[in-house]
């Protein structure tokens, strides 16, 4: 999809320092650079973040920018996010039959589209106005226009949150893991499924591309750190899944999801869920309350 995205407005100027999200440490290593953005690695451990970045407010106007109008999106976004969507739901479905749905960053809303037709009431959130206005359309359900971190929703409202590659592009990723907690009542299941590109990293010379997509993609999260930063704001249980794959445009993403996330989901069967194939692409979160 990476082709029908707009990256003007974001150069490598004007950035702000941050320390790690996961823990507040401010030393930062480098570990290379991404369109022309520093990544840096957290000693203590091991989240990896664009720094410096872009503030809030210049990342805010790059994404109502951020999809093409004139590009016919949505139905590759559905075609390429189908069987995640798909796993999703019935993940949610096993956990509860029927109840309130929030999808921050819904897109275009096939996934709420899918949660609507299992008796779901469905809420998203899209800082996109192009997706938003189509999530309209294909929805019984509100959707908010904006980032999630602005919009006002009551606590402990939602039985599921779910998040599909969004916390990457995040400016505050532990402020947005709060709020879904604060957000998601007792007993309820979140769900958030982000890239983990960090041990592709020694072969970006040899794929001659960019892995984090900075600035488009701020954080990088390894297993641990993504359980650490979880169960330090109140999760009860963190599970770590490989997922479905993502049936991506891009002839270098899609071998890849293919060979190496099909290499993840076996060692993942092999080893009932002990182990973890670090070269698969991204990881899904089951997260309880």
């Amino acid at each position: 999809m990476a082709r029908y995205y707009n990256y003007d407005g974001l150069g490598a100027e004007n950035l702000t320092p941050v320390p790690c999200a996961v823990c507040q440490c401010e030393l930062g290593q480098d570990i290379g650079v991404d369109n022309g953005f520093h990544i840096q690695e957290c000693p203590e451990c091991g989240f990896v973040y664009v720094n410096p970045r872009p503030n809030e407010e210049q990342l805010a106007r790059f994404y109502e920018g951020y999809y093409d109008p004139d590009a016919v999106v949505a139905d590759k976004w559905e075609l390429e996010m189908g069987d995640i969507f798909s796993e999703c739901s019935e993940w949610i479905g096993e956990h509860q039959a029927t109840g309130r749905v929030l999808d921050i960053g819904c897109s275009f809303g096939h996934f709420l589209r899918q949660m609507e037709r299992l008796g779901w009431t469905a809420v998203g959130v899209e800082p996109s106005p192009v997706a938003a206005e189509h999530a309209r359309t294909i929805l019984s359900g509100e959707v908010h226009g904006g980032g999630f971190e602005d919009v006002e929703l009551d606590r402990e409202s939602f039985d599921a949150v779910v998040s599909l590659y969004v916390l990457e592009h995040v400016a505050d990723p532990r402020g947005f893991v709060q709020k879904v907690f604060e957000i998601l009542r007792p007993g309820g299941i979140a769900i958030i499924r982000i890239p983990y590109t960090r041990p592709l990293f020694p072969l970006q010379k040899a794929l001659r591309r960019p892995l984090m997509y900075a600035p488009m993609h701020l954080n990088d999260f390894s297993p641990r750190s993504m359980v650490r930063l979880c169960r330090t704001i109140g999760f009860s249980d963190v599970e770590v899944r490989v997922g479905a794959r993502r049936h991506a445009h891009d002839l270098v993403e899609n071998v890849g999801a293919r060979l190496l996330g099909g290499l993840g989901r076996a060692v993942e069967v092999v080893t009932s869920g002990r182990a973890i194939f670090p070269l698969v692409g991204a990881l899904s979160y089951r997260m309880f309350k």
